[in-house]
C-alpha cells in the first residue's frame, strides 16, 4: 500500500498540503535545469533527508523503485551508445571510456554515462518526492487542494477516489495472486505468452470486485446526498501557517538561484 497516508506529527507532516506542492515543484523544476549528477545528487540527498524526517518506511519507496531497475539498465545503455562525445562540451564529459566493437566502433562516452546516471537520479528523486507527498498528507487536504484552485466537485471526487482505491485494488491483487498460487496456477514460471494467460484467471476477479465496489460506492454516495449542493464543507479547514510561508520563500528562493546557476552554464556536461 504504497499510497497510503502514514499518520505522523514530523515538521513535514505539519506543513501546510500547500507548501508540500510548491517544494515538489520547486524540487521537479531543479532536477531538469542540471544534467551533470552530482548537482541532481544533492537535490536526492535533500530529499532523502525530508523523508528521514517524516519518518517515512523507506521499503514502500523501494517498493516502488524495485520495479525500475529494468528501467535503469535500459537507460543506461541508450545513454551511453546514444549521446556521443562530440555533443557535450566539458572535457571530462568528451573523453571514450571504450569501443564496444572491433575498428573503434560503438563508442561509449564519459557524457553518455553521467547524463544517463542523471536521468536516473531524476526518476528516483521524482519517486522519492512524490512518495513523500502522498505518505504525509491525508486525503482530504488533497480535495480541500482543489477546491481551493477551483476544479469542479465531480473531477475532484473522481481524482481523490482514484488516489484513495489505488492501496486497496494493490491488497486486492496481492490476496487474488496467493490464492491462486495456492490452487497451483503457474504465474511467475513459463514465456512471456505463457505468464500473460496465467494473468486471466487473476484480471477476471479484480474486475468484478471493481464492479461491485463501485457500485457499493455509489449507493453510499446517494444515501449522503452526494450533489445535493455544490457548497460542501470540511471537518478540518487547512490553514497556512507562518512556517509554511517561510518553506515557499525558502523554496521559490533556492530555485530562482538554481535557473540563474543553469543560465550560467553550471550543472552543464
Amino acid at each position: 500500500m504504497f499510497l497510503e497516508y502514514v499518520p505522523g506529527k514530523s515538521p513535514v507532516h505539519k506543513l501546510d498540503v500547500r507548501a508540500k506542492v510548491v517544494v515538489f515543484i520547486c524540487l521537479i523544476t531543479a532536477l531538469f535545469l542540471f544534467k551533470r549528477p552530482s548537482y541532481n545528487a544533492s537535490i536526492l540527498l535533500f530529499v532523502v533527508i525530508l523523508a528521514l524526517l517524516a519518518r517515512l518506511p523507506f521499503r514502500r519507496i523501494r517498493g516502488m523503485l524495485a520495479p525500475l531497475i529494468p528501467v535503469f539498465v535500459i537507460i543506461m545503455l541508450i545513454t551511453g551508445y546514444t549521446y556521443p562525445a562530440s555533443t557535450f562540451s566539458s572535457p571530462e564529459a568528451r573523453q571514450i571510456l571504450f569501443h564496444s566493437w572491433p575498428g573503434k566502433r560503438l563508442p561509449v562516452s564519459t557524457g553518455g554515462i553521467l547524463y544517463g546516471l542523471t536521468l536516473l537520479l531524476r526518476i528516483i528523486t521524482m519517486v522519492a518526492s512524490s512518495s513523500i507527498l502522498t505518505l504525509t498528507t491525508p486525503l482530504g487536504d488533497f480535495l480541500q487542494l482543489l477546491r481551493i484552485l477551483r476544479v469542479p466537485y465531480e473531477i475532484s471526487f473522481v481524482i481523490t477516489t482514484g488516489i484513495r482505491f489505488v492501496p486497496t485494488m494493490e491488497t486486492k491483487a496481492s490476496m487474488v495472486l496467493d490464492a491462486q498460487r495456492s490452487r497451483g496456477a503457474m504465474i511467475d514460471t513459463g514465456g512471456m505468452v505463457q505468464r500473460i494467460k496465467a494473468y486471466v484467471p487473476i484480471m477476471v476477479p479484480m474486475i468484478v470486485d471493481s464492479i461491485r465496489m463501485s457500485e457499493n460506492l455509489a449507493c453510499s454516495m446517494l444515501n449522503r446526498g452526494y450533489g445535493a449542493t455544490k457548497n460542501w464543507t470540511t471537518l478540518q479547514e487547512i490553514r497556512m501557517t507562518w512556517r509554511d510561508y517561510v518553506v515557499i520563500a525558502v523554496a521559490i528562493i533556492i530555485t530562482a538561484i538554481a535557473v540563474v546557476m543553469a543560465q550560467r552554464g553550471y550543472g552543464a556536461l
